[in-house]
């Protein structure tokens, strides 16, 4: 009779510890995607954009000019996918698989005050450079260092800082094993 008491007793306690479990489970996934994205790495990225104008041949003279800037790239995870569906728990082993979806580029920042007009030649020919062609200048620029994302390693090292994210986040819960996926 103590026996079935004592067993009874531990499946209840179990059962509660892993509803408790599941609970805070539940309340940790609500609470990160709250936050829309996870961002995990910064980089701060310069960039000359030089332009040579040198005319076509009904254009006499030429144009040059040289422009620095430094941009702000931040990559993360979108969370708008991730939710409770992405996490599976094997309670036997206290094992949990988080499958999360690989990092992007979230954001590229290039703040005006960090942009520099270094050289600028226009021959007396020739119109100076307009504020429409500065910003053309700039959006191309803006388009080489998107291109230049795959070879920064921005993305791979943003995959590895939401690993540790999350096999920190469900370790603190009390799982042994952690395994993070990406979709």
């Amino acid at each position: 009779m103590i026996v079935l008491l004592l067993a009874v007793f531990l499946t209840a306690t179990g059962c509660r510890g892993r509803a408790a479990v599941e609970d805070t489970v539940q309340r940790e996934i609500e609470a990160i995607t709250a936050m829309k994205q996870l961002s995990l790495v910064e980089y701060r990225v310069s960039k000359i954009i030089k332009a040579d104008d040198d005319g076509a041949w009904y254009k006499i003279g030429d144009r040059k000019i040289l422009l620095s800037c430094t941009a702000y790239l931040k990559a993360g995870i979108d969370l708008a996918a991730f939710g409770p569906d992405d996490v599976d728990i094997d309670w036997t082993g206290k094992r949990v698989t988080v499958t999360i979806p690989h990092a992007t580029l979230l954001s590229l920042d290039m703040p005006p005050s960090e942009i520099r007009e270094e050289y600028d030649h226009v021959t007396m020919f020739r119109h100076s450079f307009s504020a429409e062609d500065r910003n053309a200048l700039l959006r191309q620029g803006e388009k080489q260092i998107r291109s230049s994302v795959p070879s920064l390693g921005i993305l791979e090292k943003a995959d590895e800082n939401a690993r540790r994210f999350f096999e920190s986040v469900f370790q603190k819960m009390g799982f042994e094993t952690v395994e993070v996926v990406f979709s």
